[in-house]
């Protein structure tokens, strides 16, 4: 999984070099996305990848249980409180309003948590984030300043690979809400790059095995993959006015 991050990584790193390249080695013919937004509402489409930084109480917890001899690890190679994991986004927009824009935002999520101490154990989650949200534009000669909110449903699976009976597949659904700045700034005619920061928080439900049977650690609690991140996501946006 680290290796095709990686390799997507570098190449939407190029892709993104190749882009504002082409886009500021034109001349000034362009026309600006103030004058091609005076008249007309547009509708983006970005796309890129991204890192968030979260935490995972109830897994982290889990995850101590499930491997022998885990307090006597060093501290410093026990799990951290917070982990960094990585998406892959998508996004369509309208603008409906000269100052407002609606979106729908969809992400693919991986987490990896692993304790190198145990070689052959491995706790890996991945989700679906499908989002709806608005923004407020702040509209400028070549860019785009936007500050949003989202909130949609997030579905979660689990690959746990232990020493007890908790080895399998589990799954969760969940909610995911998020407050977002994003800026867009003119590559080309139709084309930008696009950054993004953002804080949110999963609301998550316990996870489940195939029959439905919620999962529980040593202690006997549930176990769910709630969690509070912060991120950056990095992209390009397609403009169509």
């Amino acid at each position: 999984m680290k290796k095709h991050i990686k390799t997507t990584s570098a190449a939407l790193f190029v892709l993104l070099l190749v882009i504002t390249g082409t886009g500021f080695s034109q001349d000034g013919g362009t026309v600006s996305f103030a004058k091609q937004n005076k008249s007309k509402h547009y509708t983006s489409f970005a796309l890129g990848m991204g890192a968030a930084y979260g935490n995972n109480k109830s897994l982290n917890t889990f995850i101590g249980y499930e491997l022998p001899g885990y307090n006597n690890v060093a501290d410093s190679r026990k799990l951290k409180d917070f982990k960094t994991g990585f998406e892959f986004f998508g996004i369509v927009e309208r603008q409906v309003a000269s100052k407002i824009a609606v979106k729908l935002d969809y992400s693919y999520f991986l987490k990896s948590n692993k304790v190198d101490d145990y070689p052959n154990q491995s706790f890996d989650y991945s989700n679906h984030q499908i989002l709806l949200g608005a923004n407020y534009l702040i509209p400028g000669e070549y860019y785009f300043l936007k500050f949003g909110l989202s909130a949609g449903p997030v579905f979660s699976s689990l690959d746990s690979k232990s020493y007890t009976s908790n080895s399998g597949i589990f799954t969760s659904t969940g909610l995911l809400a998020k407050a977002e700045g994003s800026f867009s700034v003119q590559m080309g005619s139709s084309l930008a790059g696009y950054i993004s920061c953002y804080v949110g928080n999963v609301f998550s439900g316990n996870l489940k095995d195939g029959n439905g049977k919620e999962i529980k650690n040593a202690a006997g609690e549930t176990v769910n993959l709630s969690s509070f991140m912060f991120g950056v996501r990095l992209g390009i946006e397609f403009y169509i006015f």
